[in-house]
């Protein structure tokens, strides 16, 4: 079955946090910001995952560019943790799309679905993320998806040789502990893990961040 072009997109600490152990996570630079803001309006999609939502409540909306149209906003909330005030449900600039499962509490589904969300119950304990991206390319014709993580939804999608391209901003910060870039349970060598290819290297117009941009190739 075909699958949208997946996009990861992430800035992280030089010691490679994306958030520190507090779950601070503002580490972009203006310019970095607009970057992610243009990829947002040039995607079919944007994937997160719950603590994301519960964490930073981020609208997930191209506001800092000109876009000609808002992309679906799709959260992968396994026991629909998010709280029913978050962004991506309250604020109906863009359609929100809920993957859980069947552990969701069901009067939840009924008042996220009152509120207009759309929520899919997919699997009884895990969410299989391949089947979440084709259905999205069936049925909402959906061909490219930014991921903004956090660290465990980076894991699964590379893990299961799901993600296309990585775009990560290394910021000049030192966290020292806290949420990694990628966090599961790794790979034991470099054998293992996919072939990244690198593209392209820029130093952001702030001069103190590096953009790095890999192509994840195939097998």
């Amino acid at each position: 079955m075909p699958k949208p072009y997946v996009i990861i997109v992430s800035a992280a600490s030089i010691d490679g946090r994306i958030a520190s152990k507090t779950g601070y996570s503002r580490l972009s630079c203006p310019f970095d910001l607009r970057r992610l803001h243009e990829v947002r309006a040039s995607v079919d999609a944007i994937m997160v995952g719950a603590n994301t939502v519960i964490n930073d409540d981020p609208s997930l909306t191209p506001r800092y560019v000109k876009a000609i149209r808002n992309p679906i906003r799709v959260v992968i909330d396994g026991k629909l943790r998010i709280p029913l005030t978050a962004k991506v449900v309250t604020n109906k600039e863009a359609p929100t799309i809920i993957v859980t499962t069947e552990q969701a509490d069901r009067n939840k589904i009924a008042q996220l679905m009152n509120m207009s969300v759309e929520v899919w119950v997919m699997g009884k304990e895990r969410i299989n993320l391949k089947d979440v991206l084709e259905r999205l390319f069936m049925e909402k014709n959906v061909k490219r998806v930014l991921v903004e993580g956090g660290g465990h939804l980076n894991w699964e999608l590379i893990k299961e040789g799901l993600v296309d391209e990585i775009r990560l901003t290394i910021s000049p910060y030192v966290f020292g502990a806290g949420t990694s870039f990628i966090e599961g349970e790794g790979y034991p060598t470099t054998i293992e893990g996919p072939r990244l290819r690198l593209k392209s290297v820029n130093i952001c117009e702030c001069g103190q961040e590096v953009i790095l941009n890999y192509i994840v190739e195939g097998d």
